[in-house]
This record gives structure tokens, sequence and C-alpha cells, in this order.
């Protein structure tokens, strides 16, 4: 489905395989496999499962300046000179793992305030009991991590 965000992107979305996913910006093709939508539509019926999915991958690309302000804001106030390589590959790790859980749950946000009512209910009818944790952990390791880069960078 070809699709356009808010702020003038343009691109294209599929989510018709389960297993494997695809957006896809000008020439710019990223296939990946859908880890959170596996998560949270877990045993959903196909059709809701799919309007969700899709939502949530089109909310990637409303939220794009969100995850692209975030990042940029960690990596410029985060950053510290480290003297081994193993201390920036784990610097890097921290911030990619806090930049994701930020864009994930932005872009889960996005799919409740687009779909609203339906959304709760889908949940009240098939119950997903990783719905919670996802929110919990991603939360935590979003904020928390990227607290904690902050943290770094006032403790020097």
């Amino acid at each position: 489905m070809k699709v356009r965000s808010w702020y003038g992107l343009t691109g294209e979305i599929e989510v018709e395989n389960e297993l494997w996913h695809l957006v896809k910006i000008g020439d710019v093709a990223l296939h990946h496999p859908p880890l959170v939508n596996l998560i949270l539509r877990r045993r959903l019926p196909r059709e809701d499962r799919l309007r969700l999915s899709y939502l949530h991958e089109f909310g990637h690309f409303q939220t794009l300046p969100i995850a692209l302000m975030h990042a940029l804001f960690i990596l410029c106030a985060g950053r510290r000179r480290q003297r081994s390589i193993i201390g920036r590959l784990k610097w890097l790790t921290v911030l990619a793992v806090a930049h994701e859980a930020v864009w994930e749950l932005a872009s889960e946000a996005y799919v409740i305030a687009r779909d609203g009512a339906a959304y709760r209910e889908t949940y009240r009818r098939t119950p997903n009991p990783l719905v919670t944790p996802f929110w919990v952990i991603t939360s935590s390791l979003g904020i928390g991590l990227s607290w904690r880069l902050l943290q770094r960078r006032n403790e020097r």
C-alpha cells in the first residue's frame, strides 16, 4: 500500500506476509521481521492483526521526526569520550536499544490514537497478556536507557 506521512514522506508498506514486512522509501527497501507485531498481535483474528500491523508500520512513517529527534538528542547530549572499542560498542548498543524502544512506543501510540475504541475492543475480544509487558518493558528500555545516557554525560 502506498502511503504519505503528515510531513510529506511517501513510501510503501506491505504487511500481508506474517513473517516479513516491507517498508520502502524511494529505492530503499527494508524487509524486516515484524517482532513487535508478532508479540502484540498474537492470537488476533487475521483481519484485526493485519489492520493493527499496517497501522503500526504506518506509525513508524508518521513518527519518524520524533524518532530522529530522540536519536539526535541522545547522540549529542549523551555522547561521551570512550577510550576503548568495547566502551564505544557498549555505548552504541545502549543508544540503539533506547532509540528502537522509543520508536516502537511512538509507533504503537500512533496505532492507539488512530484506531481508538476499535483498538480497545479488539483486545477486549481477544486478550493478549503480552500487551502490558510490552508497554512496561519498552518504556523502561526507551526512557530508562535514554535517561542513563544523559546521566552519564552529567557525571563527567
